[in-house]
């Protein structure tokens, strides 16, 4: 499950409330059946969170603080600690106040998904790291996920939320939003579409047989294109096209931030807001 949003929406202060370190003013939060505040330290035995900004002794070793913290998690098998910071090519003999933030956060994914929780509550997980450890950073949350483990991600990064989450919750100044299937909030959203034809004399019919297409709508003829804007699926776009000769069809992908902003501010906008 992502959670995304401006940073200042709320993120944060929705995980660190769903783990009883601050409490609601109103309302109420439960995690598997607990009440957040009732029954946190059961909620707390049962997840497992990585701050935004993590903060270790900067005198200990990556080796020392696992140690430490495996006192408090006795499911941390040193096995899977080993085999965890070879695949984020960590160096646990170094000290904490010696390494670069990318390797300190290394250190705090170790800690996240070394004991196996049910619920991992990571906040901005890839904050420092290089492109290349973010996709394996990925890779450990398919595993987890495939595993049984629930995760809540919060990220600014809509495309980091949208190549990992399945579901995905907006914050907009401390309220979500919207919540919804990642996939099916990307096909609500407007892509841009531009098709040359081979002949310039089919740039008004194929204006023509795209203006009726339901799903299509801001059809023009720019030079030598035909430019369009499309909701929901291709498959009617597709059909029109495929009727003349054409040199090319280029369609925009929509990001996630593109598509939430689509349905929010759209005409439906007041229907789709819970």
């Amino acid at each position: 499950m992502g959670l995304v949003g401006a940073n200042g929406a709320g993120k944060t202060t929705l995980m660190r409330t769903l783990l009883d370190f601050i409490r609601p003013t109103s309302g109420s939060l439960s995690v598997f059946g607990h009440d957040s505040v009732r029954d946190s330290v059961a909620v707390r035995t049962l997840a497992t969170y990585l701050p935004g900004e993590l903060v270790i002794p900067p005198r200990l070793t990556g080796d020392q603080t696992l140690q430490r913290f495996a006192f408090a998690r006795p499911r941390l098998d040193p096995a899977r600690v080993a085999a965890l910071a070879d695949r984020l090519d960590l160096d646990l003999s170094r000290r904490i106040g010696d390494l670069s933030k990318g390797n300190k956060q290394k250190v705090g994914l170790v800690l996240a998904f070394a004991p196996r929780a049910q619920l991992l509550v990571l906040d901005e997980p890839t904050s420092g790291l290089d492109p290349l450890l973010q996709r394996e950073f990925a890779a450990l949350v398919r595993e987890a996920t495939a595993d049984g483990t629930t995760i809540l991600l919060s990220s600014h990064v809509m495309s980091e939320v949208e190549q990992i989450a399945s579901r995905v919750a907006l914050m907009r100044e401390g309220r979500i939003a919207l919540v919804g299937d990642v996939a099916e909030i990307s096909v609500k959203a407007r892509r841009r579409g531009r098709v040359r034809p081979r002949d310039p004399a089919d740039l008004e019919p194929l204006a023509g047989a795209m203006g009726v297409i339901a799903s299509v709508s801001e059809v023009a003829i720019d030079e030598d294109v035909v430019v369009f804007a499309c909701s929901g699926d291709m498959d009617d776009v597709l059909k029109a096209v495929s009727r003349f000769p054409v040199h090319a069809l280029d369609v925009s992908h929509t990001d996630l931030e593109d598509a939430f902003f689509e349905i929010l501010d759209g005409p439906d906008a007041s229907g789709s807001a819970r």
